[in-house]
């Protein structure tokens, strides 16, 4: 079982040792540009120069070196052309390995190795650091850079370009935003988009008064829903070639939060209905609609037939939107008292119905225990309360039951039975 893993784990780390590298041959070369420095290693490359090419040799006789294991880089010159100097630098073999070459090569053909010519200097193994000259470079046209070792095993370095040929003019960089020079609304989104010059694969890192925002790559816009007012946005411009600038400062004036009023918490009866209260805004949009006499104005009635949360929106004159809310609760219960003691004590001496005040059509109904009706009323304020007599006249210490209608009509119907003792 050991061998088996051994050997399991010796083709494992094989494959991954020798796999081959995205810039094998020059159908692949990898893009270098100035001031900036890449890393490279021959590891798991091969002597080929294209993956069609059948005149690899042409290149093979071209270089001073032995060509075992190649890797491929390529820069372009800028409009004006002239000296560029490829600098091959931190160079780290394996045990054994007598170090790197290297060549730069024009092509009339890109990737037709029989229309490659060398236009720079050749080192040969090398373990130090060393520079290829390239002078008198076309404008505007792509050369290739070719490293090798001559050994079965790999080396690492670093490689980089300068040199008047491969200066680039400045990057620049200008950002807008869809909002314009209008006032921004609290929380509302806004868009930003840049125009750019002189940068390859640009990307671009956004600040907002100073801090890191995020990035957004190739023309994806920037969007950001909240800002303080007066707040400063700037982006950067990353570019894989070229070198990296700094945009215009666009400040964002944002619309003051206004106050806006739904009005207070309202208690309804059952089947009742209440004026809601909105002010602060220009114009006013209210939900549920359901309920409601007229949604779209400032104070609506509502008549809801169970607990109902309403949410205002009001419109600011710029046309910025704000929140609010109110509760209207509908109550559709009573507390009923089972005694009282009308005994002219100044204490319980009515029958006192709690929260029926809420119910101004209630329609209340004593009976005696013969069923015959001793007290009706419809409405029950302070006012029409039960004192315990009948006709003006006290009626005895008893039970008496009763009906309690909270019925606004006959479609909404809610009736409380029960009975009440009057003690003395």
């Amino acid at each position: 079982m050991k061998k088996i893993l051994l050997i399991l784990f010796s083709t494992i780390f094989c494959a991954l040792s020798f796999a081959q590298p995205s810039n094998n041959n020059c159908a692949n070369a990898k893009e270098i540009c100035i001031s900036k420095n890449y890393k490279g290693n021959t590891s798991g490359a091969n002597s080929q120069v294209c993956a069609t090419c059948a005149d690899g040799p042409a290149v093979i006789g071209s270089a001073c070196f032995q060509m075992v294991k190649t890797v491929w880089y390529q820069f372009t010159t800028n409009a004006v052309g002239g000296n560029a100097d490829i600098n091959i630098t931190g160079i780290g073999c394996s045990v054994g390995v007598s170090g790197v070459g290297g060549i730069v090569y024009s092509a009339a053909t890109a990737c037709n190795s029989s229309t490659y010519a060398a236009v720079s200097n050749c080192v040969v193994n090398s373990t130090a650091n060393f520079t290829l000259n390239a002078a008198g470079l076309a404008a505007n046209t792509t050369y290739y850079v070719l490293i090798s070792s001559d050994s079965s095993t790999a080396c690492g370095f670093d490689i980089s370009v300068s040199g008047p040929a491969v200066v680039l003019p400045p990057s620049t960089i200008t950002i807008s935003n869809n909002a314009g020079a209008t006032i921004v609304c609290p929380e509302d989104n806004v868009t930003f988009t840049y125009t750019s010059t002189n940068c390859t694969n640009p990307s671009v890192n956004w600040y907002v008064d100073g801090g890191y925002a995020g990035t957004t790559s190739g023309t994806d816009p920037f969007v950001r829903n909240y800002f303080t007012n007066g707040a400063l946005v700037r982006g950067e411009l990353v570019c894989d070639c070229g070198p990296n600038s700094i945009s215009n400062d666009l400040t964002i004036n944002v619309h003051p939060y206004i106050t806006i009023d739904a009005g207070p918490y309202t208690n309804i009866p059952f089947g009742g209905s209440t004026q809601l209260q909105g002010s602060g805004g220009v114009t006013y949009s209210w939900a549920p609609t359901e309920t409601l006499s007229n949604p779209n104005i400032a104070n609506p009635i509502a008549t809801p037939l169970g607990a109902t949360t309403y949410v205002l929106t009001a419109t600011s004159a710029e046309g910025c939107r704000f929140f609010a809310e109110v509760i209207v609760n509908v109550l559709d219960s009573i507390f009923v008292p089972n005694t009282f003691t009308p005994n002219s004590d100044g204490v319980n001496d009515t029958w006192e119905i709690k929260l029926i005040d809420f119910f101004p059509k209630a329609e209340v109904t004593v009976f005696d225990r013969w069923g015959q009706i001793v007290f009706k009323t419809i409405g029950y304020p302070a006012s029409k309360r039960w004192d315990g007599t009948r006709n003006g006249k006290q009626l005895p210490a008893s039970t008496y039951y009763y009906t309690i209608s909270l019925s606004i009509d006959s479609k909404e119907e809610n009736i409380k039975t029960g009975s009440v003792t009057i003690i003395y």
